[in-house]
């Protein structure tokens, strides 16, 4: 952050400037910035700054997007081999893309399945 200010090439309005020259002299604020993600920080910091927050978070979001957008192909590419290109993936992708762990114990539970006699 203060390589940025001392550059003096800045594309920010003034007041978003004076802001960030607040946050930089902040030591509470240095430290949250060392301690927490980008976007944690700005989120944080956006009360006492919102026009500059607002501009930050803007700039931060295509990040996450991007990412995933790369982690769904990659999904893709593993699940679609040559061999199951015909194999309509989309229960799959869902599994493979969540970030949520399921249940299995109470997912099989609940789909017990009955021997039927020969």
């Amino acid at each position: 952050m203060d390589r940025w200010l001392k550059t003096g090439h800045s594309k920010l309005p003034p007041r978003q400037v004076d802001s960030l020259v607040d946050i930089a002299s902040d030591g509470t604020l240095r430290t949250t910035f060392r301690e927490k993600s980008l976007t944690d920080f700005w989120v944080h910091v956006q009360p006492e700054h919102p026009e500059l927050a607002d501009a930050a978070l803007k700039q931060l979001m295509p990040f996450p997007t991007t990412y995933n957008c790369e982690d769904g192909f990659s999904a893709l590419v593993g699940l679609k081999t040559k061999q199951r290109n015909r194999i309509n993936v989309d229960c799959e992708m869902r599994l493979k893309l969540s970030s949520l762990d399921p249940d299995i114990v109470s997912l099989m539970s609940q789909h017990k399945q009955h021997h039927s006699s020969h």
